[in-house]
């Protein structure tokens, strides 16, 4: 009989299912390896609106859509604690005479202002009578002559370096005569007049018979006021900053923060805004955030130098 074959391993066909789990194994591992890798990230919800996402809040009672984003100005020390504070503020308002739309802000606002009033024009002593009534003080809008001016003015209304002493000071006396209520003078304009000498202290003098301060409002850098003034024993001041040179609602906000660091710096600052609608609104809506970084708003008088 034919020798049998010993059967040393398992036979091919008993190795092929055991062959076929395992390479679907390894290529079902393959792909979840893949598939994991590229796998698109799952994107953030947004937060809701009660829920902890960081809003910017508009300073109360600015418009929302006005608003601009303000350099933080460094707070005052608290109470009783040694150090520089916000400083003093006086602010005056130039230009009314024209209309007595904005009186309703000299109501409004109960901080001490000063109302400069320009001569001659149809409201002139309406504004007068409306500053006495809510207490504003009065201050009278000198017109001077400017190295630059186009507009209109009628004749003898603006005070010129060409005039003669005596023609000089009947203008002037004309036009303090016609605001008796006011305490003080600043002048209107007067990039020119204000850097002459002889026309300065022609204006000072009568100033200074009256009883009355001058503020420069700074139209020249040459100006020769505050040493006349220092001269002759007047009381004076001047102004620091224009808060409205640039007639939209951002560029006045922008101006008060250079007005609350020059007060904070100087230990006082002088500003001066004009009688616009948009000026009013600003000046109503910032005197509260001036306050908050530690200014206290003053009457002009309180910055005069007296000499």
């Amino acid at each position: 009989m034919p020798k049998k074959r010993k059967i040393t391993g398992p036979r091919d066909n008993d190795t092929k299912p055991a062959a076929i789990v395992l390479c679907l194994f390894v290529a079902a591992i393959i792909v979840f390896v893949i598939f994991s890798r590229h796998k698109e990230p799952k994107k953030e919800m947004a937060p809701a609106p009660n829920e902890a996402a960081e809003v910017s809040t508009p300073v109360e009672s600015v418009n929302p859509e006005a608003f601009v984003s303000r350099p933080a100005v460094p707070e005052p020390p608290p109470e009783g604690v040694s150090g520089p504070g916000g400083g003093k503020i006086a602010i005056i308002i130039d230009d009314w005479g024209q209309t007595t739309t904005n009186c309703k802000y000299l109501k409004e606002i109960p901080e001490p202002l000063a109302v400069s009033i320009l001569p001659g024009l149809r409201h002139t002593k309406d504004v007068a009578n409306c500053a006495g009534r809510y207490h504003k003080l009065a201050m009278l809008h000198l017109p001077l002559e400017a190295l630059h001016n186009g507009d209109y003015y009628p004749p003898n209304y603006i005070i010129k370096t060409t005039m003669n002493a005596d023609l000089v000071s009947k203008i002037v006396e004309e036009d303090l005569d016609q605001l008796p209520s006011i305490e003080g003078v600043n002048n209107h304009m007067g990039s020119k007049a204000t850097a002459d000498r002889s026309l300065m202290r022609i204006i000072l003098r009568i100033l200074r018979k009256r009883g009355l301060f001058f503020v420069d409002s700074m139209t020249s850098p040459h100006s020769v006021s505050a040493t006349l003034a220092e001269e002759m024993g007047l009381r004076y001041g001047k102004r620091d900053v224009f808060l409205d040179n640039i007639n939209t609602r951002e560029a006045n906000i922008k101006q008060y923060v250079v007005l609350a660091k020059r007060a904070r710096h100087k230990g006082y600052a002088v500003a001066i805004t004009h009688d616009r609608p948009i000026s009013m609104s600003v000046l109503k809506e910032e005197i509260p955030w001036l306050e908050k970084q530690g200014c206290q708003i003053v009457s002009i008088k309180e910055l005069l130098h007296y000499r």
